[in-house]
């Protein structure tokens, strides 16, 4: 998620030491201390359809453990922690599982700004290492020596392999739900009208990113317990959308009549309604709930998919 940056209506608050004066304005700055732990409850929904028949429907539950390691004047180090479900992931039976213990658990060290602000992950490289090792063992447990079966499952994990290779892969689709945690941080929100944006979402065509309109506004702010709920809506730019599916159709050879016809049925549509419940002093997610509704329609091919991502913060009796 790209965070957008319109600073005529809101700014980057710059000291840890800000105090709430204005009740038309919320400020999420993270009050935090080497120490302080959370728990959170993960779930991830994909759900996918084509001509209106369910292909896929996969459902991932995990806790997570945030932990402030380290605290400066102009930072903080994050570890985020988590088990990984190789069952449901890789599908590894459950007699197999044994043979994976050393990679049950997920360290991620990340830093932010001193307001909060996602900066980058710091252990990639050895979050990477593991990964790779890993999925080399998946390929070698289920192959079974059957070499035409550890050729296909090589193929097959290249995907995998690709996104865990990189800085950028971890942090833009393993981690997703941490930009999620930190998407509001550092910055001073006017909750008096609603925010109205322009984001960016990536071509699944290759390509220039796709422009999209965005709108983030309030609702039940409590200034007391430093609490509210904010709703994020995003949805691509039907200029851009009509230009995007012009240029598919062209480099199809498609064109003239062809064209005009093709463009009438063609249909492109992503929509995001996303929900923010947070303590927005210290700083920290009551609850995320992320909703994207993807449609595509080309050659009357219709297929639509469904993600839902849900961070919900476990309390200590």
């Amino acid at each position: 998620m790209k965070k957008f940056v319109i600073t005529a209506i809101f700014l980057f608050v710059c000291s840890t030491s800000f105090s709430q004066i204005d009740s038309t304005k919320v400020s999420f700055v993270s009050y935090w201390s080497i120490g302080d732990s959370y728990n959170f409850k993960v779930s991830k929904i994909k759900q996918q359809w084509k001509k209106d028949e369910l292909t896929k429907d996969e459902n991932q539950q995990y806790i997570a453990n945030f932990t402030v390691i380290d605290s400066t004047e102009t930072s903080y180090t994050v570890k985020w922690s988590y088990e990984n479900n190789l069952e449901n992931s890789f599908k590894i039976p459950q007699k197999l599982l044994d043979k994976f213990e050393k990679y049950k658990l997920t360290e991620i060290e990340y830093k932010t700004s001193e307001v909060g602000d996602f900066i980058e992950i710091l252990n990639w490289q050895k979050v990477s290492d593991i990964m790779l090792n890993m999925i080399d063992d998946v390929v070698e447990v289920l192959s079974e020596d059957d070499e035409s079966k550890k050729s296909a499952l090589k193929d097959a994990m290249i995907p995998f392999k690709t996104i865990y290779s990189s800085k950028e892969g971890i942090e833009n689709i393993v981690l997703k739900e941490l930009k999620y945690f930190h998407f509001p941080m550092g910055v001073e929100f006017d909750i008096s009208e609603p925010l109205l944006y322009e984001d960016e979402l990536p071509n699944m065509f290759g390509g220039n990113p796709i422009k999209a309109d965005g709108k983030i506004y309030f609702d039940n702010v409590d200034f007391e317990e430093g609490f509210c709920i904010m709703y994020q809506e995003l949805t691509l730019n039907p200029d851009d959308t009509m230009q995007l599916l012009k240029d598919f159709f062209i480099q199809s050879k498609i064109d003239g009549e062809a064209l005009e016809k093709a463009l009438k049925t063609a249909e492109i549509k992503i929509n995001d309604k996303n929900t923010y419940e947070y303590y927005f002093d210290p700083g920290v997610p009551h609850k995320i709930e992320t909703f994207r509704e993807s449609i595509i329609n080309i050659n009357n091919e219709k297929s639509k998919s469904i993600e839902k991502t849900i961070i919900e913060l476990i309390y200590n009796e």
